[in-house]
C-alpha cells in the first residue's frame, strides 16, 4: 500500500513562519511559541479529532474607513486638497485589502486553537481541507479501530 502524498499548509503563527503538513487523515503543526525564547510547538493528531474548523477572509480595512473618515471630516472643515489626499489613500488601501485579503486556518482540537495565516499559495489546499474536515464533522465519521492484536 503506498503512502498518502503530503500536502504542507504554511503562513504565519505566533508572529513566525509555520506549517501544517496534512498525509491522508494525519494533521502535523509545526510552529515556534515564544517571542523572546522560542518554543517548538509540534502537534500530532487526525482529521478525525478536530472538533471544529474555521475559515475566515478578511477583506476589510478597519484603516482604509478611518482613512476615509479623516478625510470626509477634513473636507467638512474646508480642508479640500487634504481631505481629498486622505480620500484617495482609504480607497487605494481598501483596493489592496480587497485584492490581497487576509486568510486564516483555524482548526479547534478541544483544548487548544491552531490558528494559521495561511500563504496566497496555499490557499487551494488550506479550503480543500477546511471542506474535508467539515463534510467529516457533519457525517459524524470516526477513524477506524485499529486491528486487534493476535
Amino acid at each position: 500500500m503506498s503512502e498518502p502524498t503530503a500536502i504542507v499548509i504554511t503562513g504565519r503563527a505566533y508572529q513566525r513562519r509555520a506549517s501544517l503538513e496534512v498525509r491522508g487523515d494525519t494533521l502535523m503543526w509545526r510552529a515556534q511559541r515564544g517571542q523572546v525564547y522560542p518554543v517548538a510547538e509540534n502537534i500530532a493528531t487526525t482529521t478525525h479529532d478536530v472538533r471544529d474548523v474555521m475559515w475566515i477572509e478578511r477583506r476589510g480595512s478597519l484603516a482604509a474607513a478611518g482613512l476615509g473618515a479623516v478625510g470626509l471630516v477634513l473636507i467638512a472643515n474646508a480642508m479640500l486638497a487634504l481631505g481629498l489626499v486622505g480620500i484617495v489613500l482609504a480607497v487605494l488601501l481598501a483596493g489592496y485589502r480587497v485584492a490581497r485579503p487576509l486568510r486564516w486556518l483555524g482548526l479547534d482540537l478541544g483544548n487548544r486553537w491552531l490558528v494559521l495565516r495561511v500563504e496566497r499559495e496555499c490557499v487551494p489546499d488550506a479550503r480543500a481541507l477546511v471542506g474535508r474536515v467539515e463534510q467529516q464533522l457533519l457525517a459524524g465519521d470516526q477513524p477506524r479501530p485499529p486491528p486487534l492484536l493476535p
